[in-house]
């Protein structure tokens, strides 16, 4: 292949041929973009939690088949990849090109809600929120991420609303903590302590990830030295 290259690229210095060229721009496009959809993380879920809440993220979406346009989801991970970085500023921009590339993708326009709750636009994140759940109204992990949106912007009724709606939804037992958890921040922060208890430790009988275990069970040791 190197070789073949090679030929053409001393070939095309006598004789350009327009449509070898356009055959070849696209082989090596096609290469290039194997080549970063190989190097990716093999993760495919980050679990993020800039405001003491889960938020659920997916990567490599291409090879889920969660987003069809391959260019569209190199840009979204690398978002994601900023976003986990709390590059919030920079994650925004790509998530709005993968949008540009595949409009109405919840996954996208899910991920820019989120992001936009993280710069503190409130417009913009209610607006994406909105747009994901129009196109799949029974996608939990929107409900999820807007309900941990809500908590970023100190609006916890709302957050309660949202998570509990998402519930409805939700038949992942290990997601169905994620939720109990961030039901349970909810009340907490609007210092319903009671509440906070019974959801917090319905979260605990049943997350395993040890990033959350472990938040849950600092929200656990918090309450326990509030009823002191």
């Amino acid at each position: 292949m190197l070789k073949n290259l090679l030929s053409f690229h001393s070939q095309s210095r006598t004789t350009f041929n327009p449509e070898l060229w356009l055959i070849m721009r696209n082989i090596l496009l096609t290469l290039l973009i194997l080549t970063l959809l190989n190097c990716k993380n093999d993760s495919e879920k980050v679990v993020s939690k800039p405001s003491n809440d889960t938020e659920i993220h997916f990567k490599n979406q291409f090879k889920r088949g969660g987003i069809k346009d391959s260019i569209a989801s190199i840009s979204f991970d690398l978002a994601s990849e900023q976003n986990s970085k709390r590059n919030y500023s920079k994650a925004k921009p790509l998530y709005e090109k993968a949008n540009q590339i595949e409009p109405n993708n919840k996954i996208i326009l899910n991920a820019l809600g989120d992001v936009s709750a993280d710069l503190k636009n409130y417009n913009d994140c209610i607006s994406y929120f909105e747009k994901s759940l129009q196109v799949d109204s029974t996608y939990s992990i929107t409900y999820m991420n807007f309900g941990t949106a809500y908590n970023k912007l100190l609006k916890f009724e709302k957050s309660i609303e949202i998570l509990k709606k998402g519930l409805e939804f939700e038949n992942n037992r290990e997601r169905k903590g994620y939720f109990y958890y961030n039901l349970a921040n909810s009340y907490y922060k609007k210092k319903d302590y009671k509440m906070s208890t019974e959801f917090n430790n319905k979260a605990l009988e049943i997350v395993k990830e040890p990033a959350v275990r472990e938040d849950i069970i600092e929200l656990k040791n918090v309450l326990s030295e509030l009823k002191n």
